[in-house]
């Protein structure tokens, strides 16, 4: 997560690349596909990937980037810092590891294709920020990529129409209009803090994960955690806190274990919420 938050590190052009293989089955696409959908030459794309990945090599040898437990097959050494997150101490000695190692796991086919594969902790990562809705428009990001036609690939059997896409952007902002007008109800306010300011109030869905059903509404902040599964409610209304969240930024967020939700919500769709907040507080630890 620090990485995707360095300008100076993750360009434009990473998270796009992040973008690609986030929607591809098992995160994993071919090299030359992922430079295509970015319409680019595909040294060019080794050439900045590179120049990344010397980046992020650098700042793990200076010790500015946790360590990874997993990958290192250590447990991690170091304090916390004011961001609660891991440093390492001076003294430690980082593995050595190719630069994209860092982001990216790859592989080779039996003809000799290259595939990229995104790790699972950036995975992780970039899930947090896609369901939190931190840029707006990943699925209709989606839908664009899913259309092959608009690579530039002419006469594919499988390639979707133009005014396919257009009319399932169109269908959906159509649905989360309706879905957004729908939850609000009458005394529409946040479900953590109770902030009633109309313009500043999101509704998030929840559980089956689409606009069928009401979502709760939210202050952008509350709303941002809810959708990112950081935080979410137990059966008799109270308040879960992700232990993925520092001292420090509950204090700034207002939270508070065990506070009481405002609004009432569906505990069957809560319970789906609340499995896959536990699930990512288990990989965390």
């Amino acid at each position: 997560m620090t990485l995707l938050g360095d300008n100076a590190v993750m360009s434009q052009l990473m998270m796009r690349i992040f973008s690609k293989l986030y929607y591809t089955p098992d995160y994993t696409d071919n090299a030359k596909n992922i430079a295509e959908a970015l319409y680019m030459e595909y040294r060019a794309l080794n050439a900045g990937v590179g120049w990344a990945g010397n980046k992020i090599k650098s700042l793990y040898e200076e010790g500015k980037l946790a360590k990874n437990s997993e990958a290192d097959g250590a447990e991690e050494t170091g304090s916390e810092d004011a961001a609660g997150e891991g440093a390492l101490k001076a003294d430690a000695a980082p593995k050595k590891r190719a630069p994209w190692e860092y982001v990216f796991d790859g592989s080779e086919s039996e003809d000799g294709t290259y595939f990229w594969i995104l790790k699972p902790e950036a995975v992780r990562a970039y899930r947090e920020l896609v369901e939190a809705d931190i840029w707006g428009g990943e699925a209709i990001r989606r839908f664009l990529d899913e259309d092959v036609s608009a690579a530039g690939v002419e006469g594919n059997l499988f390639s979707k129409p133009s005014e396919t896409t257009v009319g399932r952007i169109r269908r959906y902002l159509d649905e989360e209009h309706t879905f957004h007008r729908k939850s609000f109800g009458e005394h529409p306010r946040c479900t953590v803090c109770g902030a009633e300011r109309l313009s500043l109030l999101r509704a998030v869905p929840y559980g089956d994960d689409d606009f069928n059903h009401k979502g709760l509404v939210f202050c952008p902040t509350h709303g941002s955690l809810f959708a990112a599964h950081l935080i979410t409610f137990n059966d008799r209304g109270e308040l879960l806190i992700s232990d993925r969240l520092t001292d420090k930024e509950k204090s700034l967020f207002n939270l508070t274990e065990g506070m009481q939700a405002v609004n009432p919500f569906s505990r069957r769709r809560m319970a789906v919420h609340r499995r896959i907040f536990n699930q990512e507080g288990r990989k965390h630890k």
